[in-house]
This record gives C-alpha cells, sequence and structure tokens, in this order.
C-alpha cells in the first residue's frame, strides 16, 4: 500500500459553467441570441453587448465572429436565406407537376414572412448597407433565389416562353412574391376598408400569376402595351 505522503492530490478540475462554449459554438449561440433579440425589439435595437451579455461570455468575444453589429445582422438573415432554401430543396424534391412546384414556391416564400417578421424584414430591407461584402448573405440569398427561379423558368419553358423572355418571367414572379408578402407585412393588405379574405388574397394572387404564365407569350402579348418600354419613353417625353 502507498504511503498517504506519496500520494498525490489532484487538483479540483474547473466546473465547466454554463456560459462555456466548445470551439465552434460560440458563433451559433451569439445568432440565435441576437435573432431573439430582433424579434424582440427590432434591428434597431439590437447590439453585441447584449448578445454577449445573454450568451454570458465578454464584450469583446463576439469581435471574433463578427465584425461589427452588421456582421452579426449579416450572419442572422444569412440563416434566414438558408432556412428558405433547405424549404425550397425540399419542395423541389417533391413529386409534383411543375405547376404545383412553382405554386409552392411562391407559397414558402410568403409563409416565411409571415412566420418570421423580423428576420424577414432584415433579409430584405436596407438595415444591411453592404450586402455584397457578407460573402455567406450573399450566397444564401442567391441558392434561395436560383431554387424558385428555376422552377419558375421551366414552368415557363413549358408554355412556350422565348428564351430571351425566361429571366423576364421569374423576375415578374419574384415581384409578385416579394410584394405581396412585404404589403402583408405591413398591415397594408388586405385594406381594413374591403372586405378581402387574406389567404383568398394570397391565393388567388398567385394564382393570376401563375395563369399568365400558363397561357404563354401569345396571351401576354395580346394584353402587353404596344411597343413596351419604347413606347413608355416617347410617351414619357411627349410635350403636354
Amino acid at each position: 500500500m502507498p504511503s498517504p505522503l506519496s500520494t498525490k492530490r489532484k487538483a479540483p478540475q474547473p466546473v465547466a459553467s454554463a456560459a462555456s462554449y466548445h470551439h465552434g459554438d460560440l458563433r451559433n449561440a451569439l445568432l440565435r441570441e441576437g435573432r431573439r433579440l430582433l424579434e424582440e425589439r427590432g434591428a434597431g435595437e439590437l447590439s453585441l453587448r447584449e448578445c454577449a451579455r445573454r450568451v454570458g461570455v465578454s464584450e469583446a468575444a463576439p469581435s471574433r465572429h463578427f465584425e461589427g453589429k452588421e456582421g452579426l445582422l449579416a450572419g442572422i438573415a444569412s440563416d434566414g436565406f438558408r432556412e428558405l432554401a433547405a424549404q425550397r430543396m425540399a419542395i423541389a424534391a417533391m413529386e409534383l407537376s411543375t405547376l404545383e412546384k412553382t405554386r409552392e414556391m411562391l407559397l414558402s416564400y410568403v409563409r416565411y414572412a409571415q412566420a418570421n417578421k423580423g428576420l424577414f424584414n432584415l433579409m430584405v430591407g436596407p438595415r444591411i448597407l453592404e450586402t455584397q461584402r457578407h460573402a455567406e448573405l450573399v450566397s444564401e440569398g442567391s441558392r434561395s433565389f436560383n431554387l424558385f427561379s428555376e422552377a419558375v423558368v421551366q414552368l415557363a419553358r413549358e408554355h412556350g416562353w422565348p428564351s430571351e423572355q425566361l429571366e423576364l418571367v421569374a423576375h415578374s414572379a419574384w415581384a409578385m412574391e416579394h410584394g405581396l408578402a412585404t404589403l402583408i407585412l405591413g398591415d397594408r393588405a388586405p385594406r381594413a376598408d374591403r372586405q378581402v379574405d387574406l389567404q383568398q388574397m394570397i391565393d388567388f394572387s398567385i394564382a393570376m400569376l401563375l395563369s399568365a404564365i400558363v397561357a404563354g407569350p401569345k396571351a401576354f402579348a395580346a394584353s402587353a402595351r404596344p411597343g413596351g418600354s419604347k413606347a413608355r419613353s416617347r410617351a414619357a417625353h411627349r410635350p403636354s
């Protein structure tokens, strides 16, 4: 039996606090808290200092992961686009007709906006001033848009739209879904003085767009302004 004098007493091991994180986890913890603050207070009141306090780290710790407040906001917005893209990837994998797949792509955007008002406003609004400086944000936003655009373009191809108009069709669809989402979030639609059901308005708006794509370029040409943008330009410069 070893002598008690020869037995080395082990130093007490430090107990990990609730605020300690494994390598790589702090960034995600800050993003989660930042998102909570965003929904609670809005982007204007969100601060790195408050996120650090809530997570339980020093005020300097976030600087190892984010370049100031805008870096944190860009990270939160990137997560939003990543979630939206994941929803759209799931739709793309469904065994649906091209028409129904495109309908679901449009609906996913509006539904995501309704479920994540503060986050959606950050994703698409002007709060992040230098979007192109944030590679992750650009990448995730493009991935979500490309999944949506591919469905719209495929539908347009199937109904005879020429290649030079495919991007116009995709951008028109994007403008419709975005306009619909922002009007709803801004409590601008449906109008309070009109008896219009919200869900019916959403379904009707999307169906109108889809019916225009399905009708094809000949139907579009019949209703489009003769001369298109050239005619508008001449009208704008016509003496009054």
